[in-house]
């Protein structure tokens, strides 16, 4: 079962973001690509900077600015 989704930018490409309360962790799509990761597990984050941050290192921009 999945949360709200949510959009962000990161480094100008757009990620759409949602909580899943099943598997208790908050994933990232990229919506160039369509490539999905999970950005944090055992809990949620939703906080625009952590969520910026999270999908910086999972998705290895370099960097967590729009």
């Amino acid at each position: 079962m999945a949360g709200t989704i949510r959009t962000t930018t990161v480094q100008g490409v757009t990620y759409e973001v949602w909580s899943d309360f099943i598997k208790r962790c908050t994933f990232a799509k990229n919506t160039a690509t369509g490539e999905t990761k999970r950005i944090s597990e055992g809990g949620y984050i939703r906080n625009d900077l952590t969520v910026r941050k999270a999908i910086a290192a999972a998705f290895a921009t370099g960097s967590f600015r729009k």
